[in-house]
C-alpha cells in the first residue's frame, strides 16, 4: 500500500481513445506508429487460442489483426505512440493532456470505492465491463481458462467504447475492455514513489506501467490495484489508452 494525497485536481477522459479519435490525429499529422515502422503488434489467434505477433497490424486494426470499426478503443500502439497522441491533442487545444499518472489511474478506477473492484467483491451481478468471463465463447467456441464465474458480456475482443455501465465517477470501461498504458516508469515497489499523485519517471526507462484490466485478462487481473510491467515499445491487442489534464 503507498497512501497519495494529490496536489491538484485533474480531469481524466470519460473513455478511452477510440480509433476514429486517433485516425483525427494521424490524418492531421501523418504520424507513423510504431507497429508500422517495426514489424507489427501481438494480436489474438482464433486457432490457437493465443497472442501471436501479426507483422501487419497496426491501430487500425481490432484485436485479430482485421480492420477495426471508428467506435472501438484504439489497440496496437506503444507507449511512444500514446504519448504522441497526448502531445497533438494539447497542441491541437491549447490544454495540457497526458497520460494519467499510476496513482491517478487507481483513484479513478476506484471511483471512491475501498472493495476489490470498484462494483463490488467477485464477479459482477449485472454487466458492468468487458471482462473475461465463464459464460463468454469466442467465434469458434473457446472459453477462458481463468474467469469471472457466471459472468458474460457478449464480447470476445474489445467492445464499442461506452457500451457498459460507468463506475461510480463516470468513467467507461476503467476495468475492463483494453489495459491502458500509464506515465510512469515501472518499479517493483512504492519505496521513494512521489506521494503528490504524480508520475514516478526516470529518464530513459524502458518499461512502463500498464492499468486496468482487459478483454482477456483473468479476475486478479481486474482488481483496481493490479498494476503490470511492459515494455513501453509494445503493441497489443489488449492495451490502449485514454488521456487526462490536470487541473
Amino acid at each position: 500500500a503507498h497512501t497519495v494525497t494529490f496536489s491538484k485536481g485533474f480531469a481524466l477522459a470519460r473513455s478511452e481513445i477510440s480509433v476514429a479519435q486517433f485516425r483525427a490525429f494521424v490524418r492531421a499529422t501523418g504520424y507513423v506508429t510504431d507497429a508500422e515502422r517495426d514489424g507489427g503488434a501481438m494480436v489474438y489467434d482464433e486457432l490457437s487460442g493465443r497472442m501471436r505477433m501479426d507483422p501487419s497490424a497496426n491501430w487500425r486494426d481490432g484485436y485479430n489483426g482485421q480492420p477495426a470499426p471508428g467506435d472501438l478503443p484504439v489497440i496496437n500502439i506503444s507507449w511512444s505512440d500514446a504519448e504522441a497522441y497526448c502531445d497533438w491533442l494539447s497542441k491541437a487545444t491549447g490544454k495540457d493532456y497526458r497520460l494519467p499518472s499510476e496513482a491517478e489511474y487507481e483513484y479513478a478506477e476506484r471511483g471512491g470505492t475501498t472493495t476489490p473492484y470498484w462494483w463490488g467483491h467477485g464477479s459482477p451481478k449485472q454487466r458492468v465491463e468487458n471482462l473475461a468471463g465463464s459464460l463468454d465463447r469466442s467465434p469458434k467456441g473457446r472459453r477462458w481458462d481463468n474467469s469471472f464465474r457466471d459472468y458474460g458480456d457478449g464480447y470476445w475482443g474489445p467492445a464499442p467504447v461506452r457500451s457498459f455501465l460507468p463506475n461510480p465517477y463516470g468513467l467507461f470501461d476503467i476495468d475492463g475492455n483494453v489495459s491502458e498504458w500509464t506515465e510512469d516508469c515501472w518499479h517493483d515497489n512504492y519505496v521513494r514513489a512521489p506521494g503528490n499523485g504524480s508520475a514516478w519517471v526516470n529518464p530513459g526507462c524502458q518499461n512502463r506501467v500498464v492499468r486496468g484490466s482487459s478483454w482477456a485478462s483473468t479476475p486478479d487481473q481486474a482488481l483496481s490495484a493490479w498494476r503490470m510491467d511492459m515494455p513501453a515499445d509494445l503493441r497489443s491487442a489488449r492495451i490502449g489508452f485514454r488521456v487526462m489534464r490536470s487541473l
